[in-house]
């Protein structure tokens, strides 16, 4: 299986093993989407899709540890054609070790009834390292996005904080212009 290195599959999975819930969403799970293949994560209110190809003989179906994504991002730091291989288990071969990670028991949520399938309305591009940026300055654990004019895509978005964990709303907000070619 490859994917890109920059991309860290696992990086929206549950960190929390599920007690409550049948579903396996602390793990990565290869899905089918499109005629494409998938590394599935979600912690129950997010999803990522990170396109994957699998070689010959990927026998890849089913939930990984979150361990075996951290193991192979971890080994291809140090040496480029580090991989980690799906194949009934995860294996993480790197500087002559192989590592073995056993499947995550369970099933994965149905990917296909969340991904919205229908043309956007409207599309709005913004630089994801300025919002984050905001975000922490502002101290909030989520940020509200309020679009000022009707269909301008040049007009600033107020950002205001959203305190999950405690915090208080004191006035602060933030202003993002959004990337220009939205359609």
């Amino acid at each position: 299986m490859r994917f890109d290195k920059t991309k860290d599959p696992a990086a929206l999975a549950d960190k929390e093993p599920c007690r409550v819930r049948r579903s396996a969403m602390n793990g990565v799970a290869v899905v089918e989407r499109d005629g494409g293949t998938f590394l599935a994560a979600t912690d129950g209110r997010a999803l990522t899709l990170i396109r994957c190809t699998m070689d010959d003989g990927d026998n890849a179906r089913g939930v990984y540890p979150l361990a075996a994504f951290a193991a192979a991002r971890k080994a291809a730091r140090r040496k480029a054609e580090a991989c980690v291989v799906l194949n009934g288990a995860a294996y993480v071969d790197s500087d002559g070790a192989h590592t073995e990670f056993a499947k995550v028991d369970g099933t994965f949520p149905d990917v296909g009834s969340v991904v919205p399938t229908g043309e956007p309305v409207r599309t709005l591009r913004l630089d994801a390292d300025y919002l984050a940026r905001i975000q922490k300055a502002l101290g909030a654990d989520g940020v509200e996005i309020r679009m000022h004019g009707d269909d301008d895509d040049a007009l600033p978005l107020t950002i205001v904080p959203i305190y999950l964990h405690g915090g208080q709303a004191d006035g602060s907000l933030g202003v993002l212009m959004p990337i220009g070619g939205g359609a």
